[in-house]
């Protein structure tokens, strides 16, 4: 992904900032670290699956 970004100048990767109670955030580290996943990673899953829903509703 990273790869894609430096070869397109208008996918340049920034970042981003999200507030949440602690403990959500400590969930969400703790969960990714036990699946192997990164938090990015699964920003990106969840993110799609949100996309994929909302989708789905519409059809």
């Amino acid at each position: 992904m990273v790869q894609k970004a430096e070869q397109d100048p208008s996918n340049e990767i920034v970042s981003i900032n999200l507030k949440v109670p602690k403990e959500e955030r400590k969930a969400f580290k703790i969960w990714c670290a036990e699946h192997g996943i990164t938090q990015v990673d699964a920003f990106r899953k969840g993110f799609q699956l949100l996309k994929s829903k909302k989708e789905e509703k519409r059809s």
